[in-house]
């Protein structure tokens, strides 16, 4: 019995023995791969002031090399450099259409940044049926030639005075020297609001985009397009693509909240950007009609446009 006993102590002890889980071995620690950094590559823009330039404002934001110039000599200049000085260049459609047309410039037409900010302002409708004065500028350029193919459809009736800025259509319409002007906003509702403060009512009669949309049936007039220089190495064509998505996104926010624009021009400077000032532009940020499309997508567009300036075909003028 007493070997019994013993024999099934013995098994008692060993099925503990067995039930009792294994220890698991201690995993070594691993150290995690080391993270590679990547500087972003840096890209080199000009571009003019005004409505254009808002549309540059996530690339500054980003800290990219941006600079901005008054009018269109240091953009042609840049355009025929023969040792280009920038990657991308922001320029009216038809200017750098043009020079790729004769094959002055190796920068191509990438997209389409801005879709026209004209309009015709005065005190009422009635104004434009009634003698008076007609102020304009850019004749010969892109208002010019917008508005003489808009008033080609809708006739009016003072007698148009051209100027050799939008500024100083400004000045002819506050000190009552001009009954009617084409204005450019953001300085159209800057304008108005000058004139209300001396007592003068004014407003938006026509819209340019609009009837331009009617009179040439089309979706709108390209008037500022991004220009890349086509020597680019692969890693700045990249980057190209990538500044275009965060302008994309930055204009798809503004849509949504104009007050990000108002801040970002604070702190940019609204001198910088040759603008008004940030309340202004939230406030006519719809006006502007800025939309970034890639300008392939809207040949026909461009094919209407540039005709204007004796361009009837797009080789050799949109980027590969």
């Amino acid at each position: 019995m007493k070997k019994w006993l013993c024999f099934l102590s013995v098994l008692a002890l060993t099925a503990g023995c067995a039930a009792n889980p294994k220890t698991l071995e201690a995993t070594p620690e691993t150290s995690p791969e080391p993270t590679v950094e990547t500087t972003p590559v840096s890209l080199s823009i000009l571009g003019p002031t005004g409505a254009p330039a808002l549309t540059l404002i996530a690339p500054m934001k980003a800290g990219q090399d941006v600079t901005l110039v008054d009018g269109t000599d240091v953009l042609q200049a840049a355009f025929v450099n023969p040792n280009p000085e920038y990657d991308v260049i922001v320029a009216p459609s038809n200017l750098g259409a043009k020079l790729a047309a004769n094959g002055k410039t190796t920068y191509r037409m990438e997209s389409v940044l801005t879709w026209g900010n004209l309009y015709l302002v005065a005190a009422d409708e009635a104004a434009l049926e009634n003698a008076g004065v007609f102020a304009a500028f850019g004749e010969g350029a892109v208002p010019g030639k917008v508005l003489e193919t808009v008033l080609q459809a809708n006739p009016v009736t003072p007698e148009i005075t051209w100027y050799t800025s939008v500024a100083e259509v400004q000045g002819a319409m506050l000190a009552g020297k001009a009954d009617v002007a084409l204005m450019a906003e953001p300085a159209a509702t800057a304008t108005i609001a000058k004139a209300k403060e001396n007592g003068q009512e004014l407003k938006i009669v026509m819209d340019l985009q609009e009837q331009w949309k009617t009179a040439t049936g089309t979706q709108g007039y390209p008037q500022a397009a991004l220009f890349v220089r086509q020597d680019l190495p692969e890693e700045k064509k990249a980057a190209v693509e990538t500044m275009l998505q965060s302008m994309r996104d930055y204009l798809d926010q503004a849509e949504q909240d104009s007050s990000i624009v108002e801040a970002d021009i604070e702190t940019l400077g609204a001198q910088t950007l040759g603008v008004p000032g940030g309340a202004v532009i939230a406030k006519t940020w719809t006006r502007m009609n800025l939309n970034i499309v890639n300008a392939r997508e809207v040949q026909s567009e461009l094919e209407s446009f540039l005709t204007l300036f004796g361009i009837t075909e797009l080789a050799g003028i949109l980027a590969e």
